[in-house]
């Protein structure tokens, strides 16, 4: 009997599960060669409530392996990154809010070169150029018809690129949402660590969201940058570049729900062969721990759906909260 009333009061919890409003992944591409030119994080659709402060502290770590020569270019990244990500949205009213994003970068050699391999490996995953270099190194080389940009063979770390936007809200209700968007990307980074492009650089963007069911929510941004001086010195960068994301979430009960996302950019570079260089497309998938009314912690795991094309696997945590009740 104990057990049959156990079932049932976990069975009469998931079924009871309210329409989630899902928010995105915290997290984007981890490509030191297109991370500073000013692309924004996935934006929630929903403005908050007016006088409120939605806030987040994010951790990306990312792995990779990639070597590239094709023409006259030559491209040589081994590395390991730890990008937190500092950032909060306040509403002005019910319409307008203010966004900043503010993240410090450290790229160095990589403690989880093993543990990567063995999970590519045990997943039956592409290890790209894995196998071809010793584990626990750090290079970033990029080189173009004899004229080397990068050649960085010892850590760096510092503030990136911070990123001050605002956005207006289209329309809210209970079951859907969709606000538009505008950011400025300021030369707070140094373009010889990498962590900035030393210009201004440009963002427009749409984000919606709607819920599907009791359960399930799906969510999608769609904007374009408009990136400044190219931080590689025999390649412009693209006027425009267009991006995306999109979500979808399942909540299985009020405190856990599994959510799946996908973001894609087109070529940041004007005529370059080089994957590494071109358009993207990353996949997302963990899940939201909500631990109270007014927090919640996002766990993801990234893999590059296309292969070196971006890092090949990123691990982010991702703590949210609002500041004030609920």
């Amino acid at each position: 009997m104990g057990r049959k009333a156990c079932g049932a009061f976990l069975l009469s919890l998931i079924l009871s599960v309210p329409a989630a409003n899902a928010e995105p992944f915290q997290t984007r591409e981890q490509n030191p060669f297109t991370l500073v030119y000013g692309q924004p994080l996935p934006t929630p659709a929903r403005i908050p409530t007016a006088g409120k402060l939605n806030y987040t502290a994010s951790l990306d770590v990312a792995n990779t392996v990639n070597i590239e020569v094709k023409g006259s270019e030559s491209l040589y990244v081994d590395f390991e990154s730890y990008q937190l990500s500092l950032g909060g949205v306040y509403s002005l009213n019910d319409k307008w809010a203010l966004k900043l994003d503010v993240p410090f970068i450290y790229r160095g050699s990589g403690v989880f070169d093993h543990a990567i391999d063995e999970w590519h490996e045990l997943l039956g995953l592409p290890e790209g150029d894995r196998p071809l270099v010793a584990e626990d190194q750090f290079n970033i080389f990029y080189d173009a018809n004899g004229i080397t940009s990068y050649n960085l063979s010892s850590s760096k770390s510092g503030i990136a690129d911070s990123q001050l936007g605002i956005g207006y809200s289209l329309h809210q209700d209970e079951q859907s949402a969709l606000s538009i968007w505008a950011s400025i990307d300021m030369p707070t980074g140094d373009n010889t660590r990498l962590t900035g492009n030393d210009d201004f650089d440009y963002a427009f963007w749409l984000a919606g969201s709607y819920n599907l069911g009791d359960r399930s929510s799906a969510y999608a941004n769609l904007g374009a940058v408009l990136p400044g001086d190219s931080v590689l010195t025999d390649l412009e960068t693209e006027s425009a570049v267009l991006y995306g994301y999109a979500g979808a979430q399942f909540a299985f009960n009020p405190t856990i729900a599994v959510k799946l996302q996908l973001g894609a950019h087109s070529g940041y570079y004007e005529n370059t062969s080089l994957e590494f260089l071109g358009e993207t497309l990353l996949l997302t998938l963990g899940a939201t721990f909500t631990t109270s009314n007014c927090s919640a912690l996002d766990i993801g795991l990234s893999e590059d759906v296309k292969v070196d094309a971006s890092p090949d696997v990123s691990l982010l945590l991702s703590w949210k909260s609002t500041f004030g009740e609920c």
